[in-house]
């Protein structure tokens, strides 16, 4: 795994010295090497910093070029199916000079041009120069796994892993986004394609930018397509742990030690299984495992309720892997503010960065690579709010005892002193962005200036949710549609990502793997989720690989305890603090009586304000 990052300037103004600084700003994603190409025009030029994974020879280093010298590549990631395209292309006459997947993506352009991507298997993130075309070509994985921004500003493109590598480069423009930053309350991340920044965008998941001295073009190359596949239930269950256990071992691969993520969770222990299974089983030849045996890593709160730690531990012993814990407390938390404000570049409120990021130091400790369960519940369709929406969309649930308690629960939500709010409509988008937490404009309006909320007045949170709402979908897939596109690469992967990479370790998702995901989605609602059971055919598919006590065990989220660890006087501080540290913004931006809203404002709200808080300290 790497951190990019370069600038096309047709101008000829492309500095080395620019470059460098910009690479060098992701030495927490490349902490091994560092490399820097130009042209010999100066107009464009490439930074790479390493986290050395495969082959660990200078043969493997980036900026990485063809033996005509005719493509330059920088790239981020982990091509599985590497070894099979390597094969495929040699029988074609190409040569390698190395034992890279980075290697197999020139030869691959070169070879079928920029339609190779449709036969890249992995996570990745690239920019890669064709001279010959006078062409860079940006492109994002299909599920967003790998994170990339850019800016464009009067012909000049400058991109990069993460936004402060954009920033290095003085020339980018450094406004604050208000549309970036009210939309922030809503969803607690910068909703793609924006950034906080007006000048910098995210290139959304499975799309490229390809840009030459005549144009810019943006377009998407791989898109989710649900209920495309006809086949039986059972044929749909084998043929999904197959292709789940297939992409576990493909995702071993390592010359570097590798361990796995492992709570008291489904998703997590099935990957953890297989993988166990994997490093126990005789050693193919010519397939590498990072390691004899494998490590696995939980995180624990001190709050016995949330702990996943004695599942986890049961689990351990029940693999035999070498197994490591750590309790996660409030004073722990607290502690990490700064750093999570600074592996972000733009205020992120998941309360779950927390433990996250202490799992990933826990694992660093003893290995370079490791396994994770992200991805299970969108793919699969397993998350909490999808049986709530389901249940909201009967109006007979309405009139029952727990309806009428919902009810007030909903209207709490918006409530205003001087109207009654009204429930969206039954089945909605607007419901289901209030399911998933998104701050109401009244509370919006206690925590911007005045002037702010008369700006963004009619700006609700389900806006982002409604760009991806599809009514043509079965209502789980619908759902599922738009957390895909939404919630998974903005919140889950980026959250995955950062906390992963700002300690230098390798983290990876073998659920999203896109034959996983393309045969999970592709089937009919009943075969996936028949009589509305979430993850019914994963169940189905793995169920007897689980023992009862967790097939039985109620789902929990991998959330932090916020409202112990996040105190309303802790808040109010906060905001008097801001105040005194940055008084212009704080004017511009802050409501005069913010104090007294952060007093009584709870749980994932309160996060989301103390995440902007600390960001506008140390960025604004």
């Amino acid at each position: 795994m790497c951190g990019i990052t370069g600038i096309i300037d047709f101008r000829g103004h492309v500095e080395a010295s620019t470059l460098a600084r910009m690479r060098d700003t992701l030495m927490h994603r490349g902490p091994d090497d560092a490399g820097l190409w130009v042209s010999p025009d100066a107009t464009v030029g490439l930074g790479h910093r390493r986290l050395s994974i495969l082959d660990l020879s200078e043969r493997g280093r980036q900026p990485m070029t063809d033996p005509a010298g005719r493509v330059q590549l920088v790239f981020n990631g982990e091509i599985y199916n590497f070894r099979s395209l390597r094969a495929e292309l040699k029988a074609t006459g190409a040569t390698f000079r190395s034992d890279t997947d980075t290697e197999v993506i020139i030869q691959a352009y070169l070879r079928w041009g920029i339609d190779c991507l449709e036969r890249l298997e992995g996570m990745f993130a690239f920019a890669l120069y064709d001279s010959t075309e006078g062409v860079l070509w940006l492109v994002r994985d299909r599920l967003g796994i790998k994170p990339l921004v850019y800016s464009l500003e009067e012909g000049r493109l400058v991109f990069g892993s993460e936004i402060r590598a954009v920033l290095a480069d003085e020339s980018v423009p450094r406004d604050i986004s208000p549309e970036a930053t009210w939309d922030f309350f809503s969803y607690g991340y910068v909703p793609t394609p924006a950034t906080i920044y007006k000048s910098i965008a995210k290139l959304p998941p499975g799309h490229l930018l390809r840009y030459s001295a005549d144009k810019m073009e943006l377009r998407s190359w791989w898109q989710p397509r649900f209920e495309c596949l006809d086949t039986d239930p059972q044929t749909a269950a084998n043929r999904l742990r197959e292709l789940l256990d297939q992409a576990v071992v493909d995702y071993l691969v390592a010359d570097v030690p590798t361990g796995s993520y492992l709570s008291g969770g489904v998703d997590s222990r099935i990957v953890t299984r297989q993988a166990a299974r994997a490093f126990q089983a005789p050693k193919t030849a010519g397939r590498r495992l990072g390691g004899s045996n494998l490590h696995t890593f939980t995180i624990g709160f001190d709050e016995a309720r949330r702990t996943e730690t004695l599942p986890a531990a049961e689990a351990a012993r029940e693999f035999g892997t070498i197994h490591a814990e750590q309790i996660v407390t409030r004073q722990m938390a607290h502690d990490l503010d700064e750093t999570i404000v600074d592996m972000f570049d733009e205020p992120f409120a998941a309360s779950s960065t927390i433990p996250m990021t202490y799992l990933a130091r826990l694992a660093r400790q003893k290995v370079t690579v490791a396994l994770c369960g992200e991805g299970g519940d969108e793919i699969f369709g397993g998350y909490s709010w999808y049986r709530s929406w389901l249940k909201f969309q009967r109006p007979s649930f309405w009139r029952t005892a727990s309806g009428k308690v919902a009810r007030r629960v909903l209207e709490g939500i918006l409530r205003h002193p001087k109207r009654r709010w009204r429930l969206p409509a039954l089945g909605s988008v607007e419901l289901y962005a209030q399911l998933m937490g998104a701050m109401s404009a009244n509370d919006k309006a206690c925590v911007f200036s005045p002037d702010m909320s008369r700006i963004m007045a009619g700006r609700d949170g389900a806006e982002y949710f409604r760009r991806h709402w599809r009514d043509d979908l079965p209502p789980i897939a619908r759902m599922q549609y738009v957390d895909m596109m939404t919630f998974l690469p903005d919140l889950a992967l980026a959250r995955a990502d950062r906390t992963s990479m700002y300690c230098g370790l390798e983290l990876r998702v073998p659920l999203l793997n896109h034959h996983v995901v393309e045969h999970a989605i592709g089937l009919p609602q009943d075969i996936r989720n028949p009589n509305a059971e979430l993850k019914g055919l994963f169940r189905q598919a793995m169920g007897h690989r689980l023992p009862e006590s967790v097939r039985l065990r109620r789902k929990k989220g991998f959330s932090a305890p916020v409202k112990q660890w996040f105190m309303a006087e802790d808040l109010a501080r906060l905001v008097a603090a801001t105040r005194a540290e940055k008084p212009d913004l704080a004017s511009q931006w802050l409501h005069p009586q913010l104090e007294t809203f952060a007093l009584r404002v709870k749980g994932s709200r309160a996060y989301k304000l103390w995440m902007f808080l600390q960001w506008i300290r140390r960025h604004g």
